[in-house]
């Protein structure tokens, strides 16, 4: 079982009582102060794994994934306002203004600017590393509040079969000083024609200029 660092003591708790235990073979997930339940809203597990058996294609290529977030008419004029040209600034790419379309819109809210000089977070499946360029963070307090409101973390969070798991690994990474973040609300996504279909609603950070903070440290594992 993997140790935490840095966050230790935020999540020294043990598992919610209820939740069904790993078969032997299996990584023990490091306690976490959340109750995580089994099962996404959309459908059964079992329906799940049929579609993925069906659509493995489809859902490996992200090609039905769609996000119900914000569009261009409300995208444009934030980008034309002064926090709006701070997070292009901060994309500093030659797709930048594709880029931050696409991060905006994974938003139901437009972002509201945060000084953040505390940790972040990012899970994702078990044994699998993070992006060095991926936006996509929260905050261990968020993932605490959000897990009493969504039946899985995949479904607060708005998270494509491809990202799903049972288990995912907690990336902490932490900023170079006081560091400006983009906080908005994750949209309802769907996916494969709306046969999955998740709620979003969770906070997220966007972090657009990932040389701002530190490399992703593996801190522990979490349920979905």
């Amino acid at each position: 079982m993997r140790t935490f660092c840095g966050l230790a003591a935020a999540f020294l708790f043990a598992v919610a009582p209820g939740i069904r235990a790993q078969p032997d073979n299996a990584p023990t997930p490091v306690p976490l102060p959340i109750p995580i339940a089994a099962a996404s809203t959309a459908m059964p597990p079992q329906d799940l794994d049929a579609l993925r058996a069906v659509h493995a294609r489809e859902i490996n290529d992200l090609s039905t994934f769609k996000t119900a977030g914000l569009q261009r008419d409300a995208i444009d004029p934030y980008l034309d306002s002064a926090a709006g040209r701070q997070f292009l600034r901060e994309l500093r790419a030659a797709d930048l203004y594709a880029r931050a379309v696409e991060q905006l819109a994974s938003g139901s809210t437009l972002p509201q600017l945060q000084a953040m000089s505390a940790a972040l977070v990012k899970i994702v499946p078990h044994g699998q590393s993070v992006s060095p360029y991926s936006p996509y963070f929260t905050t261990s307090a968020q993932l605490q509040q959000v897990a009493g409101q969504c039946a899985s973390l995949a479904d607060c969070f708005g998270l494509p079969l491809k990202s799903e798991a049972p288990l995912y690994d907690v990336y902490q990474v932490m900023p170079k000083g006081t560091v400006t973040v983009f906080v908005s609300q994750v949209a309802p996504t769907e996916e494969l024609g709306g046969l999955v279909r998740r709620r979003g609603g969770a906070q997220q950070y966007l972090l657009p200029n990932r040389s701002l903070w530190s490399a992703p440290v593996l801190v522990g594992t979490i349920k979905n």
